[in-house]
Parts: C-alpha cells; sequence; structure tokens
C-alpha cells in the first residue's frame, strides 16, 4: 500500500517543481526517492485547481490614454513633485521611464511603418505591371500559336487538293 502524504508536503513539491529554481519531477523523483509519476500527479492536480487570491494586490492595468496622460504630466515635473505625482498615480519611476521610452519608439517606428508601407506599396505597383505584361504575352503566344495552327491546317487542306 502506499504511503499517504501530506497536503502540506505535496504542496512543497509542487513548489519546488513550479517555483524559482524549478527542477524537473525526474529529477526531483531522484532527489526525495519519490516517483516521478506521483510528482507528476501532484502537479497536474495543483494545475487544475481554480486559482486562489494572493495576498498581493492586484497591480493595475493601465490603458494607452492613461500612460501617455502619466508620462505627458510628468514631463514637467522633477524631483519632490515627480515622485508625489508618481505617488499620487500609484505608477513607479521604472513604469514611467518604460512608458515615455515605449511612446518615443512609438513615434520613430511609426515613421518607419510608414516608409516601409510606402516601398511595400512601390514594390507591389511594379511587380502587378510585370503581372500584367507577363498575362499580355500569354494571350499574344495563345493568339499566334492558334494562327500558326490555322495556317498549317490551310497549308494542308492546299496540300490536299493539289494532289
Amino acid at each position: 500500500m502506499t504511503k499517504p502524504y501530506s497536503e502540506a508536503f505535496k504542496r512543497k513539491m509542487v513548489e519546488r517543481l513550479i517555483g524559482k529554481n524549478a527542477v524537473s519531477a525526474t529529477e526531483l523523483a531522484r532527489e526525495t526517492g519519490l516517483r516521478q509519476q506521483n510528482l507528476s500527479r501532484w502537479l497536474s492536480d495543483a494545475r487544475s485547481l481554480p486559482m486562489v487570491a494572493s495576498d498581493r494586490p492586484k497591480q493595475r492595468t493601465w490603458t494607452v490614454a492613461e500612460k501617455a496622460r502619466i508620462v505627458a504630466d510628468a514631463a514637467n515635473l522633477d524631483g519632490d513633485r515627480l515622485t508625489a505625482f508618481l505617488g499620487r498615480e500609484g505608477v513607479k519611476l521604472a513604469e514611467l521611464e518604460r512608458w515615455r521610452l515605449a511612446l518615443d519608439d512609438r513615434e520613430t517606428s511609426s515613421t518607419a511603418m510608414a516608409k516601409r508601407v510606402r516601398s511595400l506599396e512601390r514594390e507591389l505597383a511594379r511587380k502587378e505591371k510585370a503581372l500584367a505584361e507577363a498575362a499580355a504575352l500569354l494571350v499574344l503566344k495563345k493568339k499566334v500559336d492558334h494562327l500558326l495552327e490555322e495556317e498549317d491546317e490551310d497549308d494542308d487542306t492546299d496540300k490536299g487538293n493539289d494532289r
């Protein structure tokens, strides 16, 4: 008969499988002497449980408009006034800098994107023109082939009448 393990022990093992510095079930089995199948089952069971609310407050998700407003408002502030403003808004300085850089990148990337779009549109127009020319050449080739076939048939008919 198998030895029953406490829920606390199972949670501890699952934490080793998914937490910081996680190890594989096989490696943990070798380390602890437990069966790898048990560890894998405990992990599967833990993943199927509904998420329980954590003690940490949920981090706020910001809209693009909110981020832009905060970056714009913070642009004119420095030192203690900036610190107080960020505290009221609930934003960390690192977040503000990340948002500011993202907005700067967005401006430069939108210009680069517009140039790329224009370049692709020119290339597309060139290829469409080449495709139209190729289609016209195919139509002409078919007409020439058809005319040559008719000429051969006429020659064959004329040769048949000469006999």
